[in-house]
């Protein structure tokens, strides 16, 4: 797929990672098009499924959910079924960020946010806990972030 993109589709898609917010007008400034050809690129990058969604990225200290946990999760049945209700009931789930069907030890690892300790406890025993099929969970705190990106590398090449 990368390589039906072009030199100017590429900088468009490294130019939104970095900010999603910027205005058509300014876009077409950096990519050196006109802005009706511009917004024609990003809707056909859309349009393919290069880009999925436009988001916010809200700073968690600001809303009161700084604590971070890595969850890894164990199943006791590992059938398709049960390994999609477990999907389904993480979905519905607010407080986990991400959930990665994995390899190893674990069946699945979660990013959770919660406001502290204790919330992050009351989600496990109330919510978390009543899922179906959890073999093991193993929590992991974050003490701080090294890095934290969402941004994808394209070569520009």
């Amino acid at each position: 797929m990368l390589e039906s993109l072009d030199k100017t589709d590429r900088l468009i898609l490294n130019i939104l990672q970095e900010d999603g917010g910027i205005s058509n007008v300014e876009l077409a400034r950096r990519v050196q098009l006109a802005p009706a050809t511009t917004l024609e690129r990003v809707r056909k990058l859309k349009q393919q499924g290069f880009i999925t969604r436009t988001v916010v990225l809200v700073d968690p200290e600001m809303v009161d959910q700084a604590t971070v946990a890595f969850v890894r999760v164990s199943l006791t049945l590992h059938g398709a079924d049960k390994v999609d209700a477990f999907r389904r009931e993480v979905e519905s789930l607010p407080q986990v960020m991400e959930c990665y069907h994995i390899t190893g030890d674990s069946d699945f690892l979660l990013k959770v946010v919660a406001s502290d300790i204790g919330a992050y406890e009351s989600f496990l025993l109330e919510e978390f806990g009543r899922i179906p099929h959890i073999g093991r969970i193993h929590t992991s705190f974050v003490l701080s972030t090294v890095k934290h990106g969402t941004r994808v590398p394209i070569s520009d090449e």
